[in-house]
């Protein structure tokens, strides 16, 4: 082959590299939507604030062919409100369950889901995360907790797919590397808290999908009727305003119990204090014994023995006295407590008076 024919060949192929590298640049620029026409639906942001979201975004994939939303739909902030709030979550192991939501992250989330769902397209989504305070979460540090999720409406129904769910909120990670992604319609992700599964408590009006025969617990769907949740809601408060009574009623009887226990224990000191110085005023009382019968002065002579008589006490002195007193006031006291009968009290009483 001649020089002349090498170098025509290799002219054509470096234009042929030309052509191709500029098909590719092409391609991955402007000319892309040509080929996916899918690519050209954009996020529109709700509400961000922070890692904190609420988006309207393209449909996920599911594992068959995902059928378009019922959108743009209506659902009022106050209706989510009711929807949301009425869910409540059973972790494995704790003895009762919890709210999903708060009633504060619901005053974010609530109208902006509202105002999602009416701007979205049957192909969009609404999505979100949100950052709240979870009293049921162990933690060293904090009890802040994030929720993610899906929502859609297919079907008449609000359909939410849950992707994290009550998981530490750690404000300075890296979300290139651990994004706040919210549910998927592809595969169930309950991630659970410090290992725990959980599970949304069945309720009325509140039914999971069945995805490949596998249900998907966290991916719920949930009746328009806003009267249900009214009623759902209506009795969740009531039920909390019952247990807040219960626990009321409860820490009064134990403060009456803990109080009525003291006053036993003191009345009980009390009454054997009152033991003691009864002994102590029977051993200390004197008694006077009858004077000695004389003995006959002769056979046919019987003489009368001469009556017994009291010899006059000695003054009291002042201490003495007190302390007279204060036996007449035990005294006193234990006939107002019906420890002693009246007779009982009337003969310790002159007994008392006896020895002045």
């Amino acid at each position: 082959m001649g020089l002349k024919a090498v170098s025509k060949k290799s002219k054509t192929l470096y234009g042929h590299l030309l052509l191709m590298a500029f098909l590719a640049l092409t391609l991955n620029g402007c000319g892309a939507p040509l080929f996916n026409s899918s690519n050209d639906e954009t996020t529109s942001v709700i509400w961000k604030h922070r890692d904190q979201y609420v988006r309207v975004e393209p449909q996920d994939r599911g594992t068959t062919k995902t059928l378009p939303n019922d959108h743009p739909a209506n659902f009022p902030a106050e209706e989510l409100m009711n929807m949301f709030l009425s869910l409540n979550v059973h972790f494995e192991g704790d003895e009762n369950p919890v709210s999903l939501f708060t009633f504060r992250e619901m005053e974010i989330l609530a109208p902006a889901i509202s105002q999602g769902l009416a701007e979205a397209g049957p192909r969009e989504d609404v999505t979100f995360a949100i950052v709240g305070i979870h009293r049921g979460l162990i933690s060293f540090s904090h009890d802040r907790a994030v929720i993610t999720g899906r929502v859609f409406v297919q079907n008449g129904n609000l359909n939410l797919i849950i992707g994290r769910l009550h998981q530490e909120y750690v404000g300075d990670e890296d979300r290139r590397i651990d994004p706040l992604l919210p549910g998927s319609r592809m595969e169930s992700t309950p991630l659970p808290k410090w290992g725990k599964p959980w599970e949304v408590v069945p309720m009325t009006g509140l039914k999971t999908e069945t995805v490949a025969g596998v249900n998907r617990h966290d991916w719920l769907m949930m009746s328009p009727d806003p009267q249900i949740w009214k009623i759902a809601i209506t009795e969740k408060k009531e039920a909390a305003e019952t247990a807040k009574a219960a626990f009321r009623e409860a820490s009064q009887v134990r403060e009456e119990s803990a109080q009525l226990e003291a006053e036993q224990e003191e009345l009980r000191a009390e009454i054997q204090e009152m033991k003691r110085t009864i002994e102590q005023m029977k051993q200390g009382s004197t008694t006077v014994a009858p004077a000695p019968v004389p003995a006959a002065a002769a056979p046919a002579t019987v003489t009368a023995p001469a009556p017994a008589t009291r010899a006059p006490a000695a003054p009291a002195a002042p201490a003495d006295l007190t302390k007279i007193e204060q036996r007449l006031d035990i005294l006193k006291r234990l006939k107002a407590k019906g420890l002693i009968s009246n007779e009982e009290y009337q003969a310790k009483k002159q007994e008392i008076l006896d020895s002045l």
